[in-house]
């Protein structure tokens, strides 16, 4: 009996090429800001709080999402939190204009063939250290994060209750 053994496809290998020139494209400005890679995720921490930025592919295609999330020491964060743990969590589409979603959706679709592959990295890097670093910069503090949190930043993020006792 001859065990087939699957091979991958020319389209596959190029989504992988893709998804390869994505996590490049996060680390670059991450890695200078300090951010260490675990995983599918990213994490920068002080004695206050754990930031994350995550890349998290969508079950209906080949796009993928960047989710961003906000952990308190004093409310027991622990040192790698998975992003469905952080205190705050939210995607980035979900906390920025609708200019910048339509962009940053663009960006991370990998079936959108219309950008080439340098464009695409030059955008995500960009998106990274212009749109989501600056949020997460902001909640380097348990003061920074009650600034953001009443700034409204997080309407349509998910804002754990003993964070929002915090900032009341």
């Amino acid at each position: 009996m001859l065990l087939e053994i699957p091979t991958l496809s020319s389209n596959s290998l190029a989504l992988m090429a893709d998804l390869k020139l994505l996590i490049e494209a996060l680390s670059e400005p991450l890695k200078k800001a300090g951010f260490k890679k675990r995983s599918d995720s990213w994490y920068w921490s002080n004695d206050e709080v754990v930031l994350l930025i995550n890349l998290q592919k969508s079950q209906y295609g080949d796009q993928y999402y960047v989710n961003g999330g906000v952990a308190l020491k004093l409310l027991g964060a622990v040192e790698f939190p998975k992003e469905h743990h952080c205190h705050i969590r939210f995607r980035l589409t979900g906390v920025v204009s609708e200019e910048e979603k339509k962009e940053i959706v663009s960006v991370f679709d990998l079936e959108n063939e219309s950008l080439s592959n340098q464009h695409r990295k030059e955008e995500a890097s960009r998106l990274i250290k212009d749109i989501a670093l600056p949020i997460l910069q902001g909640c380097l503090s348990k003061s920074g994060i009650v600034e953001t949190v009443k700034s409204g930043r997080f309407a349509n993020a998910m804002v754990h209750k003993q964070v929002n006792d915090l900032v009341c």
